[in-house]
């Protein structure tokens, strides 16, 4: 099985829903860590020296993810109500996950990281976890085995100091709870990864025979062909229009079928008192009318 398809089964089998309370059975229907994972790939394009993200598209798709988001995060729930989040954010790695995946340079991932999760927290730890991933992701991806002793030595020379005139945030609180963090991930590493982070970079092979291969996992299984075209350059990404924005609006009828700007073409399938329900190619989505 390919790497990006392993690793990407690996981090996102346990992120499919089974319903709305009853409504969308056998349909796509996930989590908010997957539906970011989503969002970061549809917000992708290309740099000078690599993969970006489109910020003006992220920032769209996160707007309207505020109707639909399927779980509660309290780092996205602040960024919502327009504040920077001191909690540790567990949709930071799903968020960060394409943009390691789709490029080659370690600098433009690391840059292009601390963009990403600053835009909903201010938490070292979710810093620290973030940048840790790159590492062992690239490990993963490059290699036979994950080298412990590189992952561990790369740790040693990360350095958060380079980046200090781009974040007001971080100031010498930060820079002190990011190093006591660093110090402790550091001195937890022996032979393994099993004890960081809750053993979750511990990333098992052979997940082809641990998911039921439905139309979950093909989805899984386009979105890693995607991001290695994609890393290849083989791919061709349609520059994000906002001009397209006057299709923002959404008559709710029930059996509307639409093209949304971000959403693509979309049809609706349920509306009642408090949700409607939206059919996309990614799948199905609950919207909360009184957000």
């Amino acid at each position: 099985m390919d790497k990006i398809q392993n690793l990407l089964l690996y981090y996102l089998k346990e992120e499919k829903m089974d319903d709305y309370d009853g409504i969308g059975e056998g349909e796509l229907i996930y989590t908010y860590k997957m539906q970011l994972f989503i969002i970061t790939c549809k917000s992708l394009c290309y740099k000078r020296n690599g993969i970006g993200i489109d910020y003006n598209r992220f920032s769209e798709e996160i707007n309207l993810l505020k109707y639909y988001l399927n779980g509660v995060n309290d780092s996205l729930e602040s960024f919502f109500n327009g504040k920077l989040s001191d909690f540790e954010d567990d949709s930071a790695l799903y968020r960060i996950l394409p943009i390691i995946i789709a490029n080659k340079d370690i600098n433009i991932i690391e840059e292009e990281i601390i963009k990403n999760i600053s835009i909903t927290s201010k938490n070292p730890k979710t810093f620290l976890k973030g940048l840790t991933a790159v590492y062992i992701v690239r490990e993963y991806l490059e290699n036979e085995k994950i080298d412990v002793d590189k992952v561990k030595e790369s740790l040693i020379n990360l350095s958060i100091t380079k980046y200090l005139d781009n974040y007001k945030f971080m100031d010498k609180n930060f820079i002190l709870n990011f190093e006591k963090e660093r110090i402790n991930v550091i001195s937890k590493i022996t032979t393994n990864l099993k004890n960081i982070y809750e053993g979750t970079f511990n990333i098992a092979e052979n997940m082809e025979g641990k998911i039921i291969q439905d139309n979950y996992y093909k989805l899984i299984s386009d979105f890693s062909e995607y991001l290695k075209n994609l890393k290849d350059g083989k791919l061709k990404i349609e520059k994000y229009n906002d001009n397209n924005k006057e299709n923002k609006r959404i008559k709710v009828s029930e059996g509307n079928i639409f093209d949304h700007y971000l959403l693509g073409k979309s049809k609706i399938v349920k509306n009642d008192k408090r949700y409607f329900y939206i059919k996309t190619k990614y799948g199905l989505f609950k919207f909360n009318k009184i957000r």
